[in-house]
């Protein structure tokens, strides 16, 4: 059921999955279109009547019937309206490429059928789409791309006691893909970027508004080098072969393996980004807001030595008093950034491991999470590195930089070294020594604020410094002062 619902879904958002390499179009280049979009799907869905396709002039017509493939998916418990067929329309060119296109809008309301629980209604509504792309049939992958879709609306309710609903809005969003040859055979270096505009949230009770959220943008950017796209196509054919085995034979069991060796490394480097951009959330205890959220991830290195970055950030966070008491507002950070690094990440050792593994026999399947685990950390231990991690008001500016070393059969036992930074210290002592005037429970941070001050160096910069080191027996030292 998962497969099919996966592969399905994987051709409708490819739009086609390829095709004749002839720019003529007649019945026959039909046939062989349809058989390569049904190419990697299970025979009952390809015969199912979901996908159709026949010559429209100089253009194949592709129709996706959603009612038909719902009904194959045995999707249950739901009276299900509003679906209407969806079309592509595909050209070949003399190339072997193929020009690829569309033009849809869909509104679909579903509600549960009588007695199941829970009772629930919903509906999901584009107004309009156009896409177009340029298909590259050797590889059954989009080379570029670009969707516009604009008028999005969406809603739910729960016809109980509580009748909650969830209401919301789109007015637009965008995606974009472009591709090129890495200089590895059936590999590509592939970059993406999309936005989505006024994202409106409304979430309410029978008698109430319990929050509503508004986002002015979101902006997405990734990239991606030496993709195996060719080799993923052929692991999608050998699973929607033998979707029905319960069990692989031994010359099956090493087919499959040889083909997610030849998948491997899966990517050579990866980023991504997403910004959201005039957050506001009001709930019936106040309202609050965020400026900028940001978010990060890149892969990047050698196979035996990669390293896996992360980070969050986030600018101008404002909450009302009715969250936080008016005294501690003036605490809440400007900015804030948080960043962790993942070390030499050995996937070459990875891909040993898999290559040995007997995946039909219980045993080996038992001790695999062990050989990995060994693999990618022979010693044993874990480093997680901090590159930055500060935050920074009208009160104090903070950073903090450094590394933490964990053993993974000794759950207690862990080393970290660390250097804290902190510009007009005597600024934020005094601005919490005042707030704790009104404030006792304030009173204990500024007394430790005092002690740390003891402690600091003072950089050239005039930042006060203070280097931490925790040794993994337990012993702590502060400015090569031993505190434990």
């Amino acid at each position: 059921m998962r497969f099919k619902a996966v592969a399905a879904a994987a051709v409708l958002a490819a739009g086609v999955a390829g095709a004749t390499q002839a720019a003529d179009v007649s019945e026959q280049g039909a046939k062989d279109l349809f058989n390569n979009l049904t190419y990697f799907l299970p025979d009952d869905i390809a015969k199912s009547g979901s996908i159709a396709v026949k010559p429209a002039g100089s253009q194949y017509e592709v129709t996706y019937d959603l009612k038909a493939l719902f009904d194959k998916l045995d999707i249950t418990g739901f009276e299900i309206s509003g679906l209407k067929p969806l079309t592509m329309f595909a050209t070949p060119l003399d190339s072997g490429l193929w020009n690829v296109e569309g033009n849809n809008g869909f509104d679909i309301s579903a509600k549960s059928k009588p007695g199941t629980d829970p009772d629930v209604e919903f509906r999901y509504a584009l107004a309009s789409s156009v896409f177009k792309g340029v298909f590259d049939p050797a590889l059954h992958y989009l080379r570029s791309a670009d969707l516009q879709g604009k008028g999005i609306t969406f809603a739910t309710k729960t016809n109980d006691a509580s009748a909650q609903k969830n209401e919301g809005t789109v007015d637009s969003i965008g995606y974009t893909l472009s591709s090129a040859d890495s200089g590895e055979a059936g590999r590509l270096d592939v970059k993406m970027n999309g936005s989505m505009q006024s994202f409106y949230d409304k979430v309410s009770s029978a008698d109430a508004t319990l929050a509503e959220i508004k986002v002015a943008a979101i902006d997405f950017n990734a990239g991606a080098t030496k993709l195996p796209l060719k080799a993923v196509n052929s692991i999608l054919h050998f699973v929607s072969e033998h979707k029905d085995q319960k069990t692989l034979s031994d010359a099956d069991s090493k087919a499959l393996k040889a083909l997610f060796m030849n998948a491997m490394p899966i990517v050579g480097s990866f980023d991504e980004a997403i910004t959201a951009k005039d957050i506001s959330v009001t709930t019936p205890f106040g309202e609050g807001g965020l400026q900028k959220l940001g978010y990060f991830v890149k892969l990047a290195g050698p196979t035996n030595a990669m390293n896996a970055d992360f980070g969050l950030s986030a600018e101008k966070l404002t909450l009302a008093t009715g969250l936080v008491p008016e005294d501690y507002i003036a605490f809440i950070p400007d900015v804030t950034d948080f960043q962790i690094q993942m070390p030499n990440l050995n996937f070459s050792a990875l891909m040993d491991v898999f290559q040995q593994a007997d995946f039909n026999d219980p045993e080996s399947k038992a001790a695999l999470d062990t050989k990995l685990q060994e693999a990618m950390f022979p010693d044993g231990t874990m480093t997680i590195n901090f590159p930055k991690i500060s935050a920074v008001s009208g009160l104090y500016d903070v950073e903090a930089t450094g590394s933490m070393r964990g053993w993974l059969n000794e759950k207690d036992r862990v080393s970290m070294k660390m250097s804290v930074f902190a510009r007009d210290l005597d600024k934020t002592i005094a601005a919490v020594q005042e707030a704790a005037k009104t404030k006792a429970d304030l009173s204990q941070l500024s007394f430790g604020l005092m002690m740390a001050k003891g402690f600091a160096k003072t950089d050239a910069d005039g930042r006060s410094r203070w280097d931490i080191d925790l040794s993994d027996t337990g012993s702590v030292t502060v400015n090569g002062q031993v505190m434990k």
